[in-house]
């Protein structure tokens, strides 16, 4: 089983610990890349247009000047940097004997990173587009495709969000989304606002059960969920992935 993350915007900055570490983190091979875009976000985020490049807001000024200490900041593992609603449900910090190989973070910065590699505090999402790059994503899937092939075997559970899913598309044929719904007035609407928490939540209890007994099929994933959500599995077709269907009531 593998489970796919978004990161989050939001982030609680390292105080202490060594920088970062290249050839720690999953996929050292792609070091040279890494650095690559490590050096065309400090070119922006040295620019006094850098917000509107970076599509952030003109009060995280000091989130930007972040950008330009990437190479000597102290580093933390993913799960500690990255904050927000899905990664408080997540609560990585607190579960067991969990295989770190597991659950894989995608990011503008880094391509992909495992929870447990250590990152430092920077501001990149992935709809914003560097003058050296390009378009993040389709920058990304070139270079992560191949290695991301060759890294799973077994089922695969898309939490990520819309632009992150553009960083690699995994084959159909064993891969379902996330997606969260809920009634409203009897009918059934997706749902926005606990979309993340939920995911959170999803990736927590699959990650506790593998660690008992692994998950080697998506309808063992979707038996999984249904033990804390009531779950529909949508089975994926050869060219389109499938859904895990979750209704919160």
């Amino acid at each position: 089983m593998l489970i796919l993350l978004p990161p989050s915007e939001a982030k609680t900055p390292p105080h202490h610990g060594a920088p970062l570490a290249f050839n720690d983190l999953v996929f050292p091979e792609l070091s040279g890349e890494r650095r690559t875009m490590i050096q065309e976000l400090q070119v922006v985020s040295s620019l006094g247009n850098a917000h509107e490049v970076l599509k952030v807001g003109k009060t995280l000024t000091e989130q930007i000047e972040a950008n330009q200490h990437i190479l000597d900041a102290p580093a933390a593992p993913a799960w500690q940097v990255y904050t927000g609603v899905l990664f408080d449900a997540l609560d990585y910090g607190t579960l067991e004997n969990v295989d770190p190989d597991v659950t894989l973070v995608f990011s503008a910065l880094f391509g992909v990173t495992r929870l447990a590699d250590a990152i430092p505090n920077y501001r990149f999402p992935a709809t914003a587009k560097l003058p050296g790059i390009g378009n993040v994503g389709t920058w990304w899937r070139e270079r992560l495709t191949s290695e991301l092939d060759e890294y799973v075997t077994g089922p695969i559970i898309d939490c990520r969000s819309s632009p992150y899913r553009t960083f690699w598309k995994p084959r159909s044929f064993r891969t379902v989304t996330v997606d969260v719904f809920q009634y409203v007035n009897g009918e059934l609407k997706t749902v926005s606002h606990w979309a993340k928490q939920t995911r959170g939540f999803v990736a927590r209890h699959l990650l506790q059960q593998h660690a008992k007994q692994p998950i080697a099929s998506l309808e063992q994933a979707a038996e999984s969920v249904s033990e804390i959500y009531e779950t529909e599995l949508v089975p994926p077709t050869e060219r389109t992935a499938g859904s895990l269907r979750i209704v919160l009531s």
